[in-house]
């Protein structure tokens, strides 16, 4: 019996201690595009070398993201297990996440150069107060980050390709408070 009680004081220390020192949360919508339908599934799909690509057109949603521009392509890697969106000549996604007016937030996600693509590819990032490019290389994996200050309940973020042809990989979507 005190064994249960020590260990709900515990669980109960730990779950205040966590909350004081401001645990973070992702507050963007299927982050990692495991709630994504596996694209092996899909209409359209097709299969290459280890992985599955399925198109999506504009206005399509791939639970949390909105398809903005195309081409564009859900993709799953066989081997790794891993999802992540194709930017291909302009394709973009977006998502409206749900903020707190007046907090400061940052936006983090992976951009990876697709190795089939130009050798200079890049993204435009959008979102509140923000519109800026970054340029990956192709085969280059950049972790970016983006600061934005809410100006309402809901911060419409795009990321969308702006150059490389065969375009960049993007994936592990996190909106945090800071």
């Amino acid at each position: 019996m005190n064994n249960r009680l020590l260990t709900g004081v515990l669980a109960l220390g730990l779950a205040v201690a966590g909350w004081s020192l401001g645990m973070k949360s992702n507050r963007m919508a299927n982050g990692g595009l495991l709630e994504s339908p596996n694209p092996s599934t899909m209409s359209d799909a097709e299969e290459f070398d280890y992985v599955w690509k399925a198109p999506l057109k504009v206005g399509a949603d791939v639970p949390g993201f909105k398809v903005t521009r195309e081409p564009i392509s859900l993709v799953w890697s066989k081997r790794t297990n891993r999802r992540w969106l194709e930017l291909n000549d302009g394709g973009g996604v977006s998502q409206n996440v749900p903020v707190q007016a007046g907090q400061k937030y940052v936006l983090k996600f992976v951009v990876e150069g697709n190795p089939q693509g130009e050798d200079r590819q890049s993204v435009n990032i959008v979102a509140p107060g923000v519109n800026r490019s970054e340029t990956v290389q192709s085969k280059e994996t950049r972790h970016l980050e983006t600061r934005f200050t809410a100006n309402s309940d809901r911060a419409p973020v795009e990321i969308y390709a702006t150059e490389g042809g065969r375009g960049p990989r993007i994936y592990t979507f996190v909106v945090e408070s800071i």
